[in-house]
């Protein structure tokens, strides 16, 4: 990681420099190297996971997630369901004449809507969240970007 750091840094800086045409002295634009670091940093550590809030809108990007949520969390469901039912195995096995099937099964239905409607809300929530600040972190790295721009553009015209 520090070595990709570094190559990134040193890639930087061998872009930015200017050499004058009298001395051939090596002259760097700190500006430009300071917001390309800037834009380097981000790209190495945030700029895989803000991906997905430039590729999809908000409702896109919580929907997908509200889905991949609500098959892992039916999975979770069941396998938790079946888990407590070969625990009890012996108690069921006993019961079994006795048990009200019809009741049993309202019974789990009702779990099971009440722990999706609990899940995916809370899924909604962590997704809304992280979208809006991985939004919020892609809005700088533009203003960045658009800093980089403008100082190449008053260097051209000079």
């Amino acid at each position: 990681m520090e070595k990709l750091a570094f190559k990134a840094l040193y890639g930087i800086l061998i872009a930015n420099m200017q050499f004058q045409n009298d001395t051939g002295d090596v002259m760097l634009n700190q500006e430009r190297v300071c917001e390309m670091t800037r834009l380097a940093i981000f790209d190495q550590e945030e700029g895989r996971g803000c991906r997905p809030m430039i590729q999809y809108f908000r409702k896109d990007y919580i929907a997908k997630e509200l889905l991949k949520s609500f098959i892992t969390g039916t999975a979770a469901f069941f396998l938790f369901a079946g888990t407590l039912v070969l625990y009890r195995m012996e108690e069921l096995l006993e019961q079994i004449n006795s048990i009200d099937i019809r009741q049993t099964v309202i019974r789990g239905i009702l779990l099971y809507a009440v722990w999706m409607a609990v899940y995916l809300s809370v899924t909604y929530a962590v997704y809304y969240m992280r979208y809006t600040k991985g939004r919020q972190k892609v809005k700088q790295y533009y203003l960045h970007l658009k800093r980089v721009n403008k100082i190449y553009r008053e260097e051209d015209q000079v």
